[in-house]
């Protein structure tokens, strides 16, 4: 199966090639950004990588961190982007640019490190707040944390917290 083949289930992800689930996650939750698609596609990488956060533990493939339940909404039952993951517009030029990066991303610039998480920047001023000094981030359906570090890189805003 080619990158991008048309899909018609979620559970046709399952099994995908790297490069393939990489370009899906990242035409669900960039396409209309490409100032920090090189960021998001780093997120992926270092949740693949990361040994620091629980919900990351064993998950070492880029299948393992896209298709966690909730970790990308693009994903999601119900979401919106979800039939565009399952059937992306091959002939974008967007979509040649997504394909080009999951499979070169060791040749972009890593502007985030080994952030984590992220959010779009208008949801994150949404969900932070500051509390004796400290940046808070309220995860929706989920716990609150404390920033330990944060970088804005187009619409997105990339963070870790602490531990």
């Amino acid at each position: 199966m080619a990158i991008g083949d048309p899909l018609t289930s979620k559970s046709q992800l399952y099994g995908r090639d790297s490069v393939d689930l990489l370009a899906r996650t990242l035409w669900g939750e960039t396409r209309g950004d490409s100032d920090s698609r090189v960021s998001v596609a780093y997120v992926i990488n270092n949740r693949k990588n990361n040994t620091t956060y629980g919900e990351f533990k064993n998950l070492n493939t880029i299948e393992a961190v896209v298709l966690k339940p909730f970790a990308f909404s693009c994903f999601n039952e119900g979401n919106p982007n979800l039939p565009e993951c399952l059937a992306p517009n091959r002939s974008s030029a967007v979509w040649t640019n997504i394909v080009n990066l999951a499979s070169n991303l060791g040749n972009y610039t890593n502007e985030i490190g080994s952030k984590c998480f992220y959010s779009t920047n208008t949801r994150f001023a949404e969900l932070s707040y500051t509390s004796g000094g400290k940046l808070y981030y309220s995860f929706p359906g989920g716990g609150t944390v404390q920033v330990s570090s944060k970088v804005v890189v187009g619409k997105h805003t990339f963070f870790d917290y602490v531990v």
